[in-house]
């Protein structure tokens, strides 16, 4: 495969596996794996933008030098990554899709179930992400924006309080709102990731229980703890936000993980 090993972007060997034996082994992935390297890099790097068509098959079959065959095994291994759409028939083609949190939690989610792991894993997680994070906010008080996007996101929470089904996700708005200003990436994605497997789950309670007077409740008491927030955030106290977020976390972990199953098996469709 020439065209593929001759090309300086896509290297040829992977690192050596190491045996039970102890022995190395080097691998030489397929062409197919090579391509799809390639076009991954391109997307990640944004030289292919989200909603772009991918180059027509006969460019990359010229700019690889591969078979038609090998370009369309590369496509489906982007497709199974979540970095491509195709659509079939007339019309079609791939398209560029970005990387989303909706599919990691997913696949995420799968892991985890795997593994066995509990709802309360996922939220004891989701609190160490999250708490320390509004003393964060508390620091940087001087700036205004934090606490206009956090009031920004109260008030559309505000908005749905008489909505059983939509408030939920609001609710969960406002914490993304909250990881977000903090402004760390990789925080902002492990968090996004453990929010949306709970979310799920906080969904079903309200599904089964949303007319309950006590769950009713519940909400008006995690919106009060929201509003709370905002106040200790811009007047700066660190010690207060952060305590005051975790006790509020802890307290709507408790509420859910009594409600329903407590595995993340039972929140993966």
């Amino acid at each position: 495969m020439p065209g593929v090993s001759g090309s300086a972007t896509l290297p040829v060997v992977t690192g050596p596996i190491t045996t039970a034996t102890g022995a190395e082994i080097v691998r030489i992935p397929k062409a197919a794996e090579l391509v799809a390297r390639g076009l991954r890099g391109r997307i990640l790097r944004g030289e292919l933008p989200e909603g772009a068509p991918l180059p027509p098959e006969g460019q990359l079959l010229e700019q690889f030098g591969v078979a038609r065959t090998t370009v369309r095994e590369a496509i489906r291994i982007l497709e199974s990554e979540g970095l491509l759409v195709v659509r079939r028939g007339a019309g079609g083609g791939a398209r560029v899709w970005a990387p989303s949190e909706e599919a990691v939690a997913r696949y995420t989610g799968l892991v985890l179930q795997f593994q066995g792991a509990t709802l309360a894993d996922v939220h004891q997680a989701r609190t160490r992400l999250e708490a320390p994070l509004a003393a964060v906010l508390a620091r940087r008080s001087g700036d205004a924006t934090i606490v206009e996007a956090l009031r920004a996101a109260l008030e559309e929470e505000t908005e749905q309080l008489a909505d059983p089904e939509r408030l939920p996700w609001a609710e969960g708005r406002f914490h993304r709102t909250l990881v977000r200003l903090a402004g760390n990436r990789t925080i902002e994605v492990m968090s996004a990731v453990v929010n949306r497997i709970f979310a799920r789950h906080v969904a079903r309670v309200i599904a089964a229980h949303g007319a309950a007077p006590e769950t009713r409740a519940s909400h008006l008491e995690a919106h009060r703890a929201h509003e709370r927030l905002v106040e200790l955030v811009e007047v700066g106290a660190e010690q207060e936000a952060e305590a005051l977020w975790r006790r509020h976390l802890e307290a709507g972990a408790e509420r859910t993980l009594a409600a329903a199953a407590s595995t993340v098996l039972d929140l993966i469709d």
